[in-house]
């Protein structure tokens, strides 16, 4: 066993053990992790017999002595509390610095160390922790979509499930890594790959939908001003190209649907059209139905597995 050069306090009164084989000790104080974690809360606030619970204010020398003496865990080297063996030696190493180095507040930490903190503050219930590291991890280059969805589900962040699910879906199924498939688990991955289908499915029936114009008064050639909607519609360089040549969310074809060359159509017909085509108070547009084909499947998905929307 070796006593950790930094987070070994001298005047500490609670000593732990890295389960990992590394056998390093910390030595920090008892009464700041009862009054930081919930999990040391019940573990170390249970009455022990001949001993009373040490709080922040008490004394800690006189405690820690009359722990010693009656062998208590955590009261010496020798009885050390063991942490479990899934975190490793640099892991507590940076949850145990966050919780007792103030230095902490002014650094900018890596998304390793954060994600450090987050595993460590939710094992053992610290709130403060587990706000710090989100927030630190909110940011989507913070981490890769696969890990984003993976931690997600781990932590219950609904928001962090949906934001990766949405980055996700546009690789293509069979891109992936066996690494990254596990990450994501086989629900999430089976559910990715239906609903990718779906939507390709989806984008088809649009891409060859018939479009009735919404002709102005001033059309004199309805035939004609209908050609020339349905050839922009069914373009490589319109709403066809769009949605199956470059793969564009639905949301983005409506957005630069004024845009695409319409010939020599009606300019009040092409305008009304386009317009017809937003969402309206009764009716989405048909060219977001892919947005509530993901919105539906994610959904189900945390429901599934109990993480609020």
């Amino acid at each position: 066993m070796a006593r950790h050069p930094k987070l070994y306090f001298i005047d500490g009164s609670l000593i732990l053990k890295a389960g990992d084989g590394s056998d390093t000790l910390y030595n920090v104080y008892r009464g700041t992790m009862i009054a930081s974690s919930e999990f040391f809360q019940t573990m170390l606030s249970l009455p022990q017999e001949g001993m009373q619970v040490l709080t922040e204010t008490g004394d800690t020398k006189s405690w820690l002595q009359q722990a010693k003496d009656l062998g208590l865990d955590g009261s010496c080297d020798e009885k050390a509390l063991t942490l479990p063996p899934q975190f490793r030696a640099q892991e507590i190493e940076i949850f145990l610095d966050f919780m007792f180095t103030q230095g902490w507040m002014v650094l900018k930490p890596s998304p390793e160390s954060l994600c450090a903190i987050l595993k460590l503050s939710h094992y053992f219930v610290v709130q403060r922790g587990i706000d710090w590291a989100k927030n630190g991890l909110d940011s989507p280059e913070a981490l890769l979509p696969v890990m984003r969805l993976s931690l997600g589900f781990a932590y219950g962040f609904g928001h962090w499930v949906r934001g990766a699910f949405d980055a996700l879906f546009s690789i293509p199924i069979n891109d992936f890594e066996p690494a990254e498939e596990y990450l994501i688990g086989s629900v999430a991955f089976l559910t990715l790959a239906k609903v990718q289908q779906k939507v390709l499915e989806t984008r088809i029936d649009l891409a060859f939908a018939p479009v009735v114009v919404n002709h102005s008064n001033s059309c004199s050639n309805h035939a004609y001003c209908q050609m020339q909607w349905d050839g922009m519609w069914k373009s490589t360089d319109g709403v066809l190209g769009a949605l199956l040549r470059d793969e564009e969310p639905g949301c983005l074809v409506l957005a630069g649907l004024p845009s695409y060359p319409h010939g020599a159509m009606n300019v009040e017909c092409h305008r009304r059209t386009c317009d017809g085509l937003q969402d309206s108070d009764d009716k989405p547009s048909i060219l977001k139905e892919e947005e509530r084909i993901i919105d539906a499947a994610v959904t189900q998905l945390l429901k599934s597995m109990g993480i609020p929307g």
